[in-house]
């Protein structure tokens, strides 16, 4: 799916008025142009849609899903921004994120239009390595947004548009190159440390399984300063003694397993996420604000920055988790169960998926999206979830985002993945993380979160 941009016609748009902004705090608002905030939020929930469908397809790592995802927010939110008052760039406040063109104050452009180009292209970095360069839905909803854009606009707002958006999305390529994600695919073979004298550790559960991302949280964090700054440290030291208390944490996974409920069950699968089935976790929660933000009838204004801001506090939850679990490297519940319980035959509800541990993946995400869309749409906010109809999952009422990431950290324990010790700790590393966002990140100039208000 690659895409090779036209530098003949960038170069010519430097000429035409482009300046770059090396400042946070300055102000690029456009007033010549139709506001971001008059335009539906359908033209970024349908590229959500296709997206979700080829990460779902491709069977995307839930790591690299969620790079996708917020790289894909930001360079939407960037692009809108000229024509969002009281909002703030992201550049200056990400990792490494500046020097981004901004469009001559004193011209008209076509938001809808630049937004378009620069997810379009930013999606064409994103997935190049899983798209196969003759996939045609991404140009075909490209092309299909452009011709309803040039019925709009003047031919000659149209084009500037256009070009704003391709020098936009060169520069944004460039920062997402810049992340160490190509380095990765590079490194040599992880290797698994041994467990002869180290029974604790982690080791895959199914033979043919390679430990997912290893080396992801050398990757460069969006706002945080290192995949470290939010690590929560094994709190419950391992035993295989019967009264031990790690065993009594085994044993309630079994007793779990044993008594599950109906209910239970039904949570274990509907937040099981899988990768092939679905778009995995950071997925599962984009289609969340999806239905959030339909339901509350968001602009394109209000949707690019919900996207921008949950999304990136997806991603470092991430990054954060899998330090913590390749650091402490922690073995699965099914391993413990075969080993030191004598339950040869075990096998969890749920597949155990390829990593370590601890602390729940599940746990880290859920509670930091949670956190940062009740921050946006208030508390016990209420929606039908129906992320999973097409794979025949029932939809799920929420009512509240924080009661949906307990119930998807409780589904790792139904499900037979973790120990509630593991639970616990990854809501609290959730709750570090969100609190760093909150931090270090501005968005709006009056250093409120108000994206709801109308």
């Amino acid at each position: 799916m690659s895409v090779k941009l036209n530098y003949c016609v960038l170069m010519l748009l430097l000429v035409l008025s482009i300046s770059c902004n090396d400042s946070v705090n300055q102000e690029i608002s456009n007033d010549k142009s139709v506001k971001t905030k008059t335009f539906p939020p359908e033209i970024m929930i349908d590229w959500w849609k296709v997206i979700y469908k080829h990460v779902a397809y491709q069977r995307v790592k839930p790591p690299v899903a969620s790079r996708i995802y917020a790289y894909i927010g930001v360079a939407a939110y960037e692009a809108a921004l000229p024509g969002m008052e009281g909002y703030n760039s992201f550049e200056g406040q990400l990792s490494d994120l500046k020097d981004l063109p901004r469009p001559d104050p004193t011209l008209i452009y076509d938001w809808p239009t630049v937004i378009t180009h620069v997810v379009y292209l930013s999606t064409d970095e994103l997935l190049k390595s899983f798209i196969h360069g003759s996939e045609s839905d991404f140009k075909l909803l490209k092309n299909k947004q452009l011709e309803e854009r040039k019925k709009m606009v003047e031919s000659e707002v149209y084009q500037r548009s256009e070009k704003y958006g391709e020098i936009l999305a060169q520069k944004l390529v460039e920062w997402i190159q810049k992340d160490k994600f190509d380095d990765t695919r590079y490194y040599s073979s992880f290797k698994i440390p041994s467990r002869n004298n180290n029974p604790q550790l982690w080791e895959p559960t199914e033979s043919t399984a390679d430990p997912c991302e290893p080396y992801w949280a050398t990757l460069r964090p969006f706002f945080l300063e290192s995949g470290e700054q939010c690590h929560i440290p094994l709190k419950v030291p391992f035993s295989s003694e019967p009264n031990s208390e790690f065993r009594k944490y085994m044993d309630e996974v079994i007793a779990y397993d044993k008594n599950l409920t109906e209910e239970q069950r039904d949570i274990a699968l509907f937040w099981a996420d899988d990768p092939g089935e679905t778009s995995t976790p950071p997925g599962h929660w984009t289609y969340i604000m999806n239905y959030a933000i339909q339901q509350e009838k968001f602009n394109l204004e209000q949707a690019v920055s919900t996207y921008a801001y949950v999304g990136v506090g997806i991603a470092d939850a991430f990054i954060a988790s899998w330090y913590t679990k390749y650091k402490v490297n922690l073995l699965r519940p099914k391993t413990y169960a075969q080993e030191f319980l004598g339950m040869t035959d075990w096998e969890p509800l749920i597949e155990t998926p390829p990593f370590p541990e601890y602390a729940s993946g599940h746990s880290v995400v859920s509670t930091v999206a949670a956190e940062l869309l009740t921050d946006i749409f208030g508390e016990n906010y209420s929606l039908i979830d129906s992320t999973h109809v097409s794979i025949g999952l029932a939809p799920r009422k929420i009512t509240s985002f924080r009661d949906a990431a307990l119930e998807a950290s409780m589904s790792r324990v139904y499900g037979g993945l973790h120990f509630m010790f593991a639970i616990d700790a990854g809501i609290e590393q959730g709750l570090c993380v969100k609190q760093s966002i909150v931090d270090k990140i501005n968005l709006r100039k009056d250093n409120t979160l108000n994206i709801s208000k109308k």
